[in-house]
């Protein structure tokens, strides 16, 4: 909390005065977490590609992106929760199940959201004539999907888009998950005059067992895509099949 404070204080003194900015580069290895309900623990790679080291960060979160790291209730645990990554190296993150995961859903995977605080070191010069007298420090954080996938869990992840069922009821794009895999999708392109338009500009989570809608742009239903997100990142385009 203290921290948050301080960037504030800065932030705001930032506005009335000039300033000099710094920037981290601490880089995550995956855009999403996978966790296995049998795996005693996995792993995370990020790595710091700027050339100062910085400070990291890493907790879970239940879905309030304004949360902070003591007000988690997350069942999991990160070791270390905060490390320094020197410049041009590495860190290994190890997530562990606390014995609370037992009580999460095992027919379906459970949403949780794994963020990375990235906090640059403060300018340092030989001389104090080389430091400015105001900066503005700027601590980012990136904040990734991490899924609780139950063993339990039938069928195959990858096959799950391929599942989702389509109805058009007047201008509206019904999609149905019955599958108990969250489905993220990208784009949905309907096909008018020959160009595509895409009807979810800022994308579509789809939860197991769940359904939503999209408005259609004009009367043209027989040549749609839609494009999702596997597990290791990558883009997969489908034929829409209106039921």
């Amino acid at each position: 909390m203290h921290f948050k404070s301080s960037l504030f204080k800065t932030a705001l003194l930032a506005c009335f005065m000039p300033f000099t900015a710094t920037n981290a580069e601490i880089i995550i290895h995956g855009t999403r977490v996978i966790y296995p309900s049998d795996a005693r623990e996995i792993t995370l790679q990020v790595s710091n590609n700027g050339n100062k080291p910085a400070l990291v960060q890493a907790w879970i979160d239940e879905g309030d992106a304004k949360s902070t790291p003591d007000q988690s209730q997350a069942p999991f645990m990160i070791t270390p929760p905060i490390s320094r990554v020197d410049s041009q190296k590495g860190q290994t993150l190890r997530i562990s199940a606390l014995p609370k995961t037992a009580n999460l859903s095992q027919t379906q995977e459970t949403l949780y959201w794994l963020n990375i605080l990235d906090i640059p070191p403060k300018p340092s010069a030989k001389t104090t004539n080389d430091v400015p007298d105001n900066f503005l420090q700027l601590a980012i954080r990136s904040r990734i999907k991490f899924f609780y996938r139950p063993s339990e869990i039938k069928g195959d992840s990858g096959a799950a888009p391929s599942k989702l069922q389509w109805t058009v009821l007047g201008d509206q794009l019904k999609v149905k998950n019955p599958t108990p895999f969250h489905i993220t999708l990208t784009s949905i392109n309907q096909n008018n005059a020959g160009q595509r338009t895409d009807l979810i500009k800022e994308g579509l989570m789809l939860k197991p067992f769940s359904e939503d809608s999209v408005k259609l742009k004009g009367g043209n239903i027989s040549q749609m895509v839609f494009t999702s997100i596997n597990d290791y990142g990558g883009r997969v385009e489908l034929p829409i099949r209106v039921q």
